[in-house]
């Protein structure tokens, strides 16, 4: 049984690290998505009330 599970330990560790770095790159694209969908705030823009 612990051949079994020593077996298969390098296996996963590589899958968890991949979903980790698709993850990561997913995650690091959809915030530059959103940056530039949003408009940056820019104080000259706004009214100023009396």
């Amino acid at each position: 049984m612990t051949e079994v599970i020593s077996a298969l330990i390098p296996p996963l560790l590589v899958g968890a690290a991949v979903v980790y770095g698709v993850v990561k790159l997913v995650r690091s694209e959809a915030a530059g998505l959103r940056g530039r969908r949003e408009p940056a705030e820019n104080p000259s823009d706004k009214t100023t009330l009396p």
